[in-house]
């Protein structure tokens, strides 16, 4: 289970620190701005996410569609929602906001703790060689930077811990009914609700499933994922809070 190979090492770290120069840069520049304006960079990050995978599709669809590249996983959460984080100006904002900022936090804690789990070596090496690996280095980076970005922007301003906490967790268990059901309705692994990406959980997995049954053994395995993606997402939540009142402390968003 190596958690990061030499190609991340390489390119992963040098890309986060230009992230964070970016970020500071943008701070520095927008820190001080309307909502609107300090929104800008993240209504643009969000719409090259939205490029790039309706050029995945397009190509997937051209070279014959294949079902992994359906939007069922975690990461693909960003597509709906940090678009939505960035349009969105209705009354319910500041909990959409908290909502999805703490699944840009779950990307960026994933990427800087198991990178060679969201992509593997093969992606670095190729990543000029077909669009496919090319998509998923630079959407998992933009996924990356947007949690930089709403860190370094605070677009949120006063939180609400209890709402937050209850949406997100409703959230993430409604993706992970959809996820599962998906997986198996069409025996592709997204989100890991079919098999597990970890080597030695898929063998303890086979192992149950040869001592107890397959169709248990699923039914174990997705409501443990299931469980773990909303105990993730919660963490992630509390490093976003942690990190956000370090860096902006309790400032209140009078921004419409």
């Amino acid at each position: 289970m190596e958690l990061w190979t030499s190609e991340h090492i390489k390119t992963l770290l040098p890309e986060i620190g230009v992230m964070i120069v970016l970020a500071v840069i943008l701070r520095l520049w927008l820190g001080k701005k309307d909502l609107s304006v300090r929104m800008i960079p993240l209504q643009i990050v969000a719409c090259l996410l939205l490029l790039l995978e309706i050029g995945k599709q397009t190509v997937s669809l051209v070279k014959g569609y294949n079902l992994y590249h359906l939007p069922f996983h975690f990461c693909s959460l960003l597509l709906l929602a940090l678009p939505v984080m960035a349009f969105y100006r209705g009354k319910h904002r500041q909990v959409v906001y908290g909502v999805v900022s703490a699944l840009c936090a779950s990307v960026f804690l994933l990427m800087a703790i198991y990178p060679n789990l969201i992509y593997p070596a093969g992606d670095v090496q190729n990543f000029f060689n077909g669009y496919f690996h090319f998509h998923t280095v630079v959407f998992h980076n933009l996924a990356m930077f947007s949690f930089m970005l709403i860190v370094a922007l605070d677009p949120q301003g006063t939180v609400n811990t209890k709402r937050e906490v209850k949406a997100l967790s409703v959230f993430v268990a409604g993706f992970g009914v959809v996820a599962a059901t998906m997986a198996h309705l069409l025996k592709t692994n997204y989100a890991n609700m079919y098999t597990c990406n970890i080597p030695v959980l898929e063998e303890l997995r086979k192992t149950v499933g040869e001592a107890i049954g397959t169709v248990p053994t699923q039914i174990l395995y997705v409501t443990i994922v299931c469980v773990l993606q909303i105990g993730f997402t919660l963490m992630a939540y509390w490093f976003y809070r942690l990190v956000k009142y370090l860096l902006n402390g309790t400032r209140k968003e009078h921004d419409a």
